[in-house]
């Protein structure tokens, strides 16, 4: 099996959207999120943790830490920018020239990163695209095109330039999309993320299928581009990890279907049998924190999938997919990225408490039941036992596989306030469990390859500043400080620094 980098990457993650700032601001790009923040449905992102002007400080930060990986992403609305909002129905007639100033920069940062000895990890599309594409720009199919003019102008300018002006090697792992099974349905199931009229299980299914498209074609491109300098790129993207079948797993056997050799007459029986499979294999399992109410709960939640799920088989535009699936045997994977949070369902909802915060955007009923019920960020629970169920099922692709995100949040409250967690779990405890639990796999023979802790600092998190997930706290109302020392006197980035050090002696001894 063929791994992406002779070394186990330890690193953070970041994106465009959350961390750089200088988006959506009088005079700044404007993504599909500016809509939302002129009105005011959600926090303004303001400068965020303005990465995009501290990017070599927090990068030293990181490599202090003794990191060799480093995940941050391309902003198509920087380096593709509209300054004018349009309407979010009417995207502009043709796009907007791309911003050289804008991917200098980005060398720039790339360069740091390696010459601080850690590998850039690129994400080309992280949850948001260019102002002028429209609001609901994924339910498009035109919207294809246009990413991959961004993506192969942009790594185009990339091979060029960083060899020539930075005397750097180009990057060389990419993920094309960033958990296209949460961008769809967060905006257009759950009502998360800003959308237009047009919601509901097509609309998710129509912006997904896009995608999938979308990352294929940029899979072939990216090796085409590569290939023409004579180097060899790692290409993927990162799902949300789930034990829903159809939100997660179903995507990866779709696309790696020719590849098995699943004839297209039999594909949908396939996945079938593939979703029966995960089912079986997670009631053999016994996990102590679901209990058999929430068993229930995941009995139903699964059922309701299945349903869903075959009422969208019969979706349209699948057609147009499988042409572009089943033209090449090859698989659009190099490499399986995958986010863990908490993956399963069972723990997907929690009655409402006093303290919540009452939604602002404008919600369809069942979105403002989904919002009032789901777990929030600090409510997902620290289950190093299911990440390895998750990379057990994984091992299926027999590809090398790389852990894009991990990380546990704090709430920070409308009081001003730091909130503990009910479970009681701080972020060392929650570092040290998983990272002890990826060397374990990796003894086990895992193919795992790297790993990466969301985030390094503090930063937005998709409408608000509530969720904190930093190694630094950040505090964001005095200067954008990087604190070391949190507000319950731990201090985490020291405790990754001290676990990888570990892992680095234990591994080299094996």
């Amino acid at each position: 099996m063929e791994l992406p980098h002779d070394e186990f990457l330890w690193g953070v993650a970041t994106s465009p959207y959350q961390h750089e700032g200088g988006l959506n601001g009088e005079g700044e790009p404007l993504n599909n999120w500016a809509w939302a923040e002129k009105e005011q449905l959600v926090e303004p992102s303001g400068k965020s943790c303005n990465f995009w002007n501290l990017a070599e400080e927090d990068l030293k930060r990181a490599s202090n830490l003794g990191l060799n990986a480093f995940r941050l992403g391309l902003c198509w609305s920087r380096i593709q920018p509209t300054y004018t909002l349009p309407h979010p129905d009417k995207p502009l007639p043709s796009p907007p020239p791309f911003d050289t100033k804008a991917l200098m920069r980005y060398c720039k940062i790339i360069a740091s990163c390696r010459a601080l000895g850690m590998e850039p990890i690129i994400t080309l599309h992280h949850f948001t695209h260019p102002a002028w594409l429209g609001l609901d720009a994924w339910l498009h199919r035109a919207t294809i095109d246009h990413y991959l003019q961004y993506v192969g102008y942009s790594l185009k300018f990339l091979l060029e330039h960083l060899p020539k002006d930075f005397q750097c090697k180009p990057p060389q792992i990419f993920l094309t999309v960033n958990e296209p099974n949460m961008l769809a349905t967060c905006h257009y199931l759950y009502g998360y993320f800003p959308s237009g009229s047009n919601r509901g299980i097509h609309a998710a299914t129509l912006c997904l299928i896009h995608l999938l498209e979308a990352h294929t074609k940029a899979y072939f491109l990216i090796h085409s581009l590569y290939k023409s300098y004579g180097l060899k790129p790692y290409v993927s993207f990162n799902n949300y990890a789930s034990n829903l079948y159809w939100l997660d797993l179903a995507w990866l056997d779709l696309l790696h279907a020719p590849h098995f050799g699943i004839k297209k007459q039999k594909l949908f029986s396939y996945l079938w049998d593939r979703a029966r499979q995960l089912d079986t294999a997670f009631n053999q399992c016994r996990f102590s924190s679901i209990s058999t109410v929430r068993k229930i709960l995941g009995i139903l939640l699964k059922k309701a999938q299945h349903f869903l799920a075959y009422a969208c088989s019969f979706e349209s535009s699948w057609k147009e997919l499988l042409e572009v699936i089943y033209h090449s045997k090859q698989r659009p994977f190099d490499f399986i990225a995958f986010d863990y949070y908490d993956p399963f369902v069972e723990h997907a909802l929690r009655w409402p408490r006093w303290n919540d915060e009452l939604p602002k955007r404008n919600k369809a009923f069942h979105e403002w039941l989904l919002e009032a019920f789901t777990s929030k960020w600090w409510d997902w629970k620290m289950l190093p036992e299911g990440l390895v169920f998750i990379t057990r099922q994984l091992a299926h692709y027999r590809l090398a596989l790389l852990i894009s995100e991990n990380g546990l949040a704090y709430r920070y409250t409308p009081m001003g306030t730091m909130e503990k967690r009910r479970d009681s779990v701080l972020r060392s405890h929650y570092i040290r469990a998983h990272v002890r639990t990826v060397q374990k796999l990796r003894a086990e023979g895992s193919p795992l390859f790297g790993y990466l802790y969301w985030s390094l600092v503090d930063n937005y998190e998709w409408g608000s500043f509530s969720p904190r997930f930093g190694l630094y706290s950040v505090d964001f109302k005095n200067g954008l400080h990087r604190n070391e020392v949190d507000v319950f006197g731990e201090n985490p980035a020291r405790t990754y620094a001290e676990e990888i050090y570990k892992a680095k002696i234990s591994m080299a001894h094996r």
